[in-house]
């Protein structure tokens, strides 16, 4: 049998990861005062369950007074061993107070087969040093967290996403237009702008149902215009009807003019990201508050355009293909990506921020602030690179087997 003892802290993640990678038979969850207050305990509790792992509170322990927090140590490891005589004792001494850290070290260790310290940002299991001072190699971390299970332990409800139910045969059909409007993203700006401008003038913009399929550009594309080529594949994409040498232009449906509308990009992303290998990655993704109820109705709801997750560290990416005007759309988007990532990925992972429009010197500088990584359209094109230097910074040489295969 196998039990972790876990000291309840803000940072979810370091008290989780752990749980999902040895799947331990109890897990009691130590939890402060001022952490019960925020109902952390409640929500590991919850995320521990629905693997149908058993959670036990421990609530009130103390957060100051190293002598109080010695005599609940004690009665802890006294209440296990009368509980489970035989079982494995593994603590997890990541969270709480750096004094509550230090008095469950020293009354575990002996008690306690592994003492464990979780290093999200490098991706680690660091096990402190047993009774003779022996420091034993640190530990690789599994891909134990999807999108669903990140976005729970941030304290937020996945509530679906784009890519879970799409039409898997339509988007491989729209991939290579995708590629192609990246690829050639400079010398598109201003298609996409007029294009962007169509598509929302056939669609109607409460519902998003196409009302108004047949559009017309202000003047015939000729040869010597990339845009040309660009419609070309949106016409192999299925998503438009065009021929050369005409102004009209026609939405085959709805998602298809979403597509033309800013759509391209996202798809674009979730695809070179996907390609890549990259664990878990979801276009699209709905989220909402975690509490339920007449509470929560005032609460916003957000979509994320794409999230990914590779080595438990998620990655936000953005999507933009509107022109940015200087201190008017940039601050709000850059503030807005700010708060979302934050949201959403605590204080590990990534955002970055993919424009098919120049960014203004506001954005940028914003985006620099906030160290959101920003890709406009002569970085776009190169956004395989970017994954791939993403999940390279992400893996790790193992020096042991995992602690899954430890002998448990």
């Amino acid at each position: 049998m196998l039990i972790h003892v876990v000291i309840v802290s803000e940072q979810v993640l370091a008290n989780l990861i752990p749980i999902l990678m040895e799947k331990p038979d109890v897990v009691y969850l130590v939890i402060s005062e001022e952490m019960s207050r925020r109902k952390l305990d409640q929500r590991l509790k919850k995320l521990i369950e629905k693997e149908n792992l058993r959670a036990v509170i421990i609530d009130q322990a103390p957060d100051v007074g190293l002598s109080s927090i010695h005599e609940f140590a004690l009665a802890l490891i006294a209440r296990i061993q009368n509980e489970h005589p035989d079982a494995e004792l593994v603590l997890n001494a990541t969270g709480g107070t750096k004094l509550m850290s230090i008095g469950f070290v020293e009354f575990f260790r002996g008690d306690a087969q592994r003492i464990i310290y979780t290093d999200t940002r490098h991706g680690t299991i660091e096990l402190l040093p047993d009774q003779n001072g022996n420091v034993p190699p640190s530990e690789v971390m599994r891909d134990v967290l999807d999108v669903p299970h990140y976005i729970a332990a941030q304290g937020l409800r996945y509530t679906g996403a784009m890519s879970d139910q799409w039409d898997t045969e339509r988007v491989t059909r729209r991939k290579a237009a995708a590629k192609y409007l990246a690829k050639h993203a400079v010398k598109l700006d201003w298609f996409f702008g007029v294009m962007n401008k169509l598509a929302s003038n056939a669609l109607d913009q409460r519902s998003e149902k196409l009302i108004e399929p047949l559009q017309r550009l202000d003047y015939v594309p000729h040869s010597s215009i990339p845009w040309v080529n660009a419609l070309r594949e949106l016409q192999k994409a299925g998503v438009l009807g065009w021929e050369d040498g005409s102004k009209d232009v026609g939405f085959i449906d709805a998602e298809g003019a979403r597509f033309v509308c800013g759509g391209w990009l996202e798809e674009y992303a979730f695809h070179v990201i996907h390609d890549e290998g990259v664990f878990d990655v979801r276009l699209g993704v709905n989220v909402a508050p975690e509490q339920t109820g007449k509470d929560a109705l005032d609460k916003v709801k957000n979509e994320f355009d794409v999230l990914a997750c590779q080595r438990n560290q998620l990655l936000f990416v953005e999507c933009k293909t509107l022109r940015f005007v200087e201190g008017v759309n940039d601050n709000e988007l850059a503030y807005k990506l700010k708060s979302l990532g934050e949201s959403a990925r605590g204080l590990f992972g990534e955002t970055w921020l993919l424009s098919a429009q120049p960014p203004t010197p506001i954005l940028v500088e914003r985006c620099h602030q906030s160290r959101i990584k920003l890709m406009g359209p002569t970085d776009i094109a190169n956004l395989r690179e970017s994954v791939q230097l993403w999940k390279r910074a992400n893996e790790f040489a193992p020096t042991k087997p995992s602690i899954a295969n430890s002998g448990k």
